[in-house]
This record gives structure tokens, sequence and C-alpha cells, in this order.
């Protein structure tokens, strides 16, 4: 059994897509979407869209990394309401040393580029963090810790948007 084939010429190219208006939109549609995707108001820095109500309902976080060189992981429940305020509990593990923290409280900042701080009441505890835009999630990092040197980052997500 033979086969036949044939050479596609650039010539074969151009009379096939400009005999096929829908094979030339095809051909267009993704060079519109990069070349809009480059142009320079694509990349304009959106409105600034954060504040302390970002922030509101309750999150489960987790932690990690090393305080006072010795491995750390915790978890927490918390809950944000909407105004600069931060309660809660949950448990620490500091070199397999597991301790229950009963009751969280601290106050937080949000900024309007969805950056952030949060303050430990009583003081000792600082951490700076970034928040999506809608609250759902946040990153953050601590940047100083009542028990020494800290190296300790994490992530809070929102389990729910009711404040109790």
């Amino acid at each position: 059994m033979k086969m036949k084939t044939k050479n596609i010429t650039t010539l074969d190219l151009k009379k096939s897509i400009s005999r096929s208006p829908l094979r030339l939109g095809l051909l267009l549609i993704p060079l519109t979407l990069a070349a809009l995707a480059l142009s320079p108001a694509a990349w304009a820095n959106p409105p600034d869209q954060c504040s302390q109500a970002t922030l509101n309902g309750a999150y489960m976080s987790t932690q990690s990394g090393t305080l006072n060189g010795l491995p750390l992981a915790q978890v927490n429940r918390v809950v944000a309401d909407g105004q600069g305020g931060f309660v809660g509990s949950g448990t620490v593990v500091v070199n397999g040393v597991v301790t229950v923290i009963p009751l969280i409280t601290a106050t937080y900042t949000v900024n309007s580029d969805c950056t952030g701080t949060l303050t430990s009441v009583p003081a000792g505890l600082s951490q700076n963090f970034v928040v999506k835009d809608d609250g759902s999630q946040v990153f953050f990092i601590v940047t100083a810790h009542p028990a020494g040197a800290a190296t300790i980052s994490g992530e809070a997500v929102r389990i729910s948007k009711k404040s109790n």
C-alpha cells in the first residue's frame, strides 16, 4: 500500500488561510490577546482595594519555622472582627513540646495595598502580612517574637465569613 504525502509550503499555508475566514479568525484571536496582554494598560496597578474590613470572619492558620533554633509548628483558629481586632486559640509545638494557647488576642492594620501588620496583646509578637483583596487568604511572617529569635512564616485561610 502506497501513501501519498504532500509537502506544505508557505504559499500553500497562505492560500489555506486566505480561503477560510474562520481559520484566519482563529489565528488572529491569540495574536490579539497576546498584544493586549503586553500593552501598558494591562500592566497598570489595580486600584487600592483593602481596608480593615478586608479581614473579617473566622480563619484557620498554620505556621512553621524555628524559635531560638528549635523547630516550631503552630495551628490557630482566629476570628477577625473587620475593625482591627483578632481573638482565637491555638496549639504550638516547639521541639516536640506541645502547648495549648487558650486565648489569642491581637490588633491589626490593613493598608490599601493589601499589606498589613499584626501585634499581639500584650505586646511581644509582631507579624507583617499580605492579604488577598477579598480577604480569603493571608500570608504572614513573624517580625518579632517574645520568646526570642524567630524565623516563622505561615498562611491563614478564611473558613467562615461569620465573626463568631
